[in-house]
């Protein structure tokens, strides 16, 4: 997930941020709550490009809006922690 961030951030390797376009839909520019999720164009790489928009519009909004990637690995560390150990 962390290639994902640094895509969706635009901090992100040239070829990762090439796959990456972010959707906006007309019910996100009029309900500002709604937030746009990774899309990614590009058959070439089909595992990530199915799984990793998946993955990453399952996470909670405050792991996807971190403000750094610290922060977003911290959060998305305890996330899979609670998923994990607390059944």
């Amino acid at each position: 997930m962390v290639p994902v961030y640094h895509a969706v951030n635009g901090s992100g390797p040239s070829y990762i941020q090439d796959m990456v376009k972010l959707y906006t839909s007309a019910k996100q520019l009029a309900a500002p709550s709604l937030r746009g999720g990774p899309k990614f164009p590009s058959a070439k790489t089909r595992g990530f490009s199915i799984l990793a928009p998946k993955w990453w519009n399952e996470l909670p909004i405050d792991i996807t809006t971190a403000e750094s990637l610290h922060i977003f690995r911290r959060r998305l560390k305890t996330h899979l922690f609670r998923l994990h150990f607390e059944r």
